[in-house]
């Protein structure tokens, strides 16, 4: 029926003549009652049928599961799974989590899909009087899809690196960005490409604003393209590395479209 303290009320607690901190040893050392509520004669029905039952063994230590099953090896993933909540997938988890994607991309392209990045216009709402321009093209409101890709100075280094792979779908928009990266007609190889660069642009775009806020000299967009293409190619030789060829012959691929 589950453990005593989660069924039983108080009240009923003290009917049945049970401490709260009672031992299954202790429940079935108490003297058995008659009660006119149902569960209560459930209950000690149950005492009695476990007492009956008992055998003369040590204790063993069991970890429920989310089946609510007893087991006496521990799961760190089965624990996971029954103490985490649970909510539907959101239509952008497989542009943030893929596999080789870079921890920090993807952290904070998620950060920005959940709408946590401080751009101009959330800061308007806090105190004081902060600036909220862009600071690549001072625009006069900097907002996320402004940032990302809208803004001249972020819109050139997009264009450089993806023109050529997204061909006649190329945008600069952010919400139909997330669009392609859920396409699953296009090849693997390519919708690696594209969401990888993706993250990557995100991150080295959002630390050059940060870098330009804090003072620091900026760095020209062809510096930043140079990176990012680095980047790739070095994340491309690690794939192959690992053996992974289907998507380590993108290698060949982002060569073509340079």
């Amino acid at each position: 029926m589950g453990c005593l303290k989660d069924i039983l009320s108080d009240g009923s607690r003290i009917d049945i003549g049970i401490l709260i901190n009672a031992t299954v040893e202790e429940s079935w050392l108490h003297r058995r009652r008659s009660h006119r509520v149902v569960i209560l004669n459930n209950v000690e029905d149950e005492i009695e049928k476990s007492r009956r039952n008992r055998v003369d063994e040590e204790d063993v230590s069991l970890r429920l599961n989310g089946k609510g099953q007893g087991k006496k090896v521990f799961s760190s993933k089965e624990t996971w799974e029954f103490i985490r909540e649970k909510h539907q997938l959101c239509h952008w988890y497989n542009a943030v989590w893929f596999k080789y994607s870079t921890p920090k991309f993807s952290f904070i392209l998620w950060t920005a899909l959940k709408g946590r990045l401080a751009t101009g216009d959330r800061m308007r709402h806090w105190n004081g009087n902060p600036n909220v321009a862009c600071v690549l093209c001072n625009e006069s409101l900097e907002t996320l899809e402004h940032l990302f890709f809208e803004c001249e100075f972020s819109a050139q280094v997009w264009e450089v690196l993806m023109k050529d792979i997204l061909m006649d779908k190329y945008t600069v928009r952010w919400e139909e960005m997330l669009g392609i990266m859920r396409d699953l007609t296009r090849d693997k190889m390519q919708i690696f490409l594209i969401k990888y660069m993706f993250q990557a642009t995100v991150y080295m775009i959002w630390r050059e604003r940060n870098r330009r806020r804090h003072g620091e000299t900026g760095a020209p967009a062809a510096l930043l393209i140079k990176i990012l293409d680095k980047n790739m190619r070095n994340k491309l030789t690690l794939v192959l590395r690992k053996g992974d060829s289907q998507i380590g012959r993108g290698m060949q691929y982002w060569f073509m479209t340079r």
